[in-house]
């Protein structure tokens, strides 16, 4: 079953810089349009995927930006972009 993406109307919580947005974008993307699991979405740079604790995981779109979302079944539920958690 392919994974789904709830982007759950998060937004930047500073303004992106071009690279932080493709890596954002490439991983959105992957998840919706591809449906391949977030680790895999997240392969393309160094994303230090990780799990934070229970269902939720993070990954880094730069040295300080982050993303930060659920697992829960298929479906990757954005909680935060931008900022380190």
């Amino acid at each position: 079953m392919p994974y789904t993406l709830n982007k759950n109307g998060v937004t930047p919580s500073r303004p992106l810089t071009t690279s932080e947005q493709d890596h954002l974008n490439e991983f959105m993307n992957r998840i919706r349009n591809e449906g391949v699991s977030p680790k895999d979405a997240a392969s393309g740079w160094d994303s230090d995927y990780k799990q934070l604790a229970g269902d939720q995981y993070q990954i880094r779109l730069s040295k300080g930006n982050r993303a930060t979302f659920t697992v829960v079944g298929n479906t990757v539920t954005m909680l935060q972009v931008g900022g380190h958690t």
